[in-house]
Parts: structure tokens; sequence; C-alpha cells
């Protein structure tokens, strides 16, 4: 593995455990709802190949430790984060899931992170990723891993 990776996998990793109390998070009982206004939002970027790409390097340095790399919910740390929250971190590929979330709610997700109660469910990677943009293009390489309906 190149030392990038090494390194951009231990950012993803310190993000992930030590983000107790980072940032904003979405507080609820079982629901992670995105609010209605912020889910209708556009997505800014355009679905280019380059915006793609970079999407899936920002994905990749902050997300492939719990969601896989492929965004299955298969990445290193993914039986870790089921022992500690009792659930496997979502597959994001899921034709049912990407039908239903829109780009907007995935940039909103991305944003402010889950927690219930002071147990993080998944980090806000606002600081992680500061620059919006590139969450926004996160979100539009979520989209491109979809798998067609079974």
């Amino acid at each position: 593995m190149p030392v990038f990776h090494r390194h951009v996998s231990a950012v993803g990793i310190v993000a992930l455990l030590g983000a107790l109390g980072a940032g904003r998070v979405a507080r609820g009982a079982d629901a992670w709802v995105c609010p209605e206004a912020e889910r209708a939002k556009p997505n800014p970027v355009g679905a280019s190949a380059e915006n793609v790409k970079h999407g899936s390097e920002t994905f990749a340095a902050n997300c492939a430790v719990c969601h896989g790399p492929q965004g299955k919910g298969d990445g290193p740390l993914a039986g870790l984060h089921a022992t500690r929250t009792s659930e496997r971190p979502r597959d994001l590929s899921d034709a049912a899931l990407q039908k239903r979330v829109t780009d907007s709610e995935m940039f909103w997700k991305i944003t402010t992170g889950l927690k219930r109660g002071e147990q993080v469910i998944m980090p806000s990677f606002e600081k992680a990723i500061p620059v919006a943009e590139d969450r926004w293009k996160v979100a539009l390489f979520i989209r491109s891993l979809a798998q067609p309906a079974k």
C-alpha cells in the first residue's frame, strides 16, 4: 500500500474513532432523517468523470475504512463498528437505498454525522472534508456505486 494511502486510512480511522463530540451531529431515536429543506437542495456539482473520481479519492480517504472501497459496508473497521454500535455500516450500493436517498441527503449526512446519545454511529466529516464541494463529490461517487435492483 503506498504511503499516501496508509496515511489517508489512518486519517479515516482517527476521524471515526476520535470523533466523539466533534462537529455537528444529527440526534434522534432510530431515525436519521434529513430536514426536508436540506433534502430538496440540488447537487451544485456536475456529475463529470473528474468530479466522480475526486469523490472516489475523498471517499477512499475518509469513508472506505467502514463502508469499504465499493461502499458495501465491508471496510476494515466494519466489524468493530458493528460490535460497538450493534449495526454494520450501510451498503451504499444498495438499489433501494440509492433510489430513496437524494444527493443532498447524502451530503447532509456526510456533513452532520449521526450520534445516538453520546455514541457516534457515523462521525461528522465537516472538519475532515472541510470544502463543501468535496462532500458533494463524495455524494456523486456514492451515486456511482448503485447496483441494479434484484
